[in-house]
């Protein structure tokens, strides 16, 4: 009574461990690991089904040299009579399907020795276990398929499984199933919103681009802002980003997108060589509220909106179009400000030649608690001290 009482117990521990994993390979190690060592088995290997060539390939194994078979390198197909004893319910129609012991074999040779078809089944399913010192093969399945066989091999204390032992893997192998199943959807749906997001990223570069071409003088100003923006925020404390969801991958967006509002500033008014007359500085201060309107229909951008609506905002609250003091201006904008400036410096224009690096460092420094925050000015300054920009 109290070993079937620790198995239980086991069981509810092992069901919550497996309920937090979500890698399917490192599900199935700590399966096979919890096997072996709570049965004592001298070997143990667990074979996942694969839809595409339908099928079961060794996951992981355990047990000495000479048991072990490295992952990938056993298959079985799903015409195996080891499959299909457990899969195919007009095989030994009369027989339990929950698990199969190789010493039900003789067992089997005895009930059916006048029916030669069965009893050739018989044989091959012998050669089946035999070939992975298979002593206990224990199924999984879902949704009435079969998709987990755990072979178990022989005990270290050579003694035979007991009720309480293979009612444990049954049980077991149902919410290994489960566990995998779960995984394999949290891995196909992060695989799934890793490819939205790199076609996001793909989609976002051409708008950049677009925005780009329309100005003759800034070729590539916003895949430079961005990069720039990238390696600040590396030395931005951290503290003080965890305030955002995705911080990074939302500031490169927002980097990308921050002139996105210039789209609806004529070519003319961007292209002009000379000075800007009031009227023309006012339509070009106008393109932060632009580009946060564009982007407002995205409910997915509220975050991003913020770097592409603040980024012309100064810290000591001189800047467009909202005059935001000091704090009061979001951290992904403050970061766009400075790698905007920095690029700005650093670019040729018909009106001025491009900075040095040691002007530009110092005119941003000259303008901190001015125009820049201080925390990110010091972080440009760790990107300076490291060479990295």
């Amino acid at each position: 009574m109290k070993r079937r009482k620790d198995f239980k117990e086991y069981l509810s521990h092992v069901a919550k461990q497996m309920i937090l994993i979500h890698d399917a390979d490192l599900l199935s190690k700590m399966i096979i690991r919890t096997v072996t060592r709570t049965l004592g088995v001298k070997y143990s290997g667990l074979f996942l089904y694969d839809k595409n060539s339908q099928e079961y390939i060794i996951n992981v194994s355990s047990g000495k040299k000479g048991l072990k078979i490295p992952v990938g390198f056993a298959k079985i197909k799903n015409t195996r009579p080891i499959i299909k004893f457990f899969s195919d319910n007009n095989l030994l129609p009369d027989e339990k399907k929950d698990y199969l012991l190789d010493s039900e074999i003789k067992t089997f040779k005895r009930k059916y020795k006048n029916d030669k078809k069965i009893i050739d089944f018989i044989y091959n399913l012998e050669n089946d276990i035999s070939l992975y010192h298979a002593k206990l093969i224990v199924p999984g399945f879902f949704r009435n398929n079969l998709l987990v066989v755990f072979f178990i091999g022989n005990k270290t204390d050579g003694k035979k499984f007991t009720k309480g032992e293979i009612d444990f893997l049954t049980v077991l192998s149902s919410d290994v199933v489960m566990a995998i199943e779960n995984a394999k959807l949290f891995e196909d749906t992060k695989q799934q919103l890793e490819e939205n997001k790199r076609l996001l990223l793909n989609t976002v570069e051409a708008l950049a681009n677009a925005i780009d071409v329309k100005n003759e003088y800034t070729h590539g100003h916003a895949e430079r802002v961005t990069k720039y923006s990238m390696i600040i925020a590396k030395y931005i404390p951290k503290h003080l980003k965890v305030a955002y969801q995705s911080f990074e991958d939302s500031l490169k967006i927002a980097a990308l997108l921050h002139d996105i509002g210039k789209i609806g500033i004529p070519e003319n008014i961007l292209n002009k060589p000379s000075s800007l007359t009031k009227s023309e500085m006012d339509m070009i201060k106008k393109h932060p509220v632009m580009g946060a309107e564009i982007l407002e229909p995205i409910n997915e951008f509220k975050i991003i909106s913020l770097g592409v609506k603040y980024h012309h905002e100064r810290y000591d609250g001189r800047g467009y179009p909202y005059n935001l003091l000091g704090d009061e201006i979001p951290l992904i904008a403050s970061i766009i400000s400075v790698a905007d400036a920095y690029d700005a410096m650093s670019s040729d224009r018909p009106y001025r030649k491009p900075m040095r690096k040691n002007e530009i460092v110092k005119e941003i420094i000259s303008n901190k608690n001015k125009q820049f925050s201080p925390v990110v000015v010091d972080a440009f300054m760790q990107t300076v001290t490291f060479n990295e920009i």
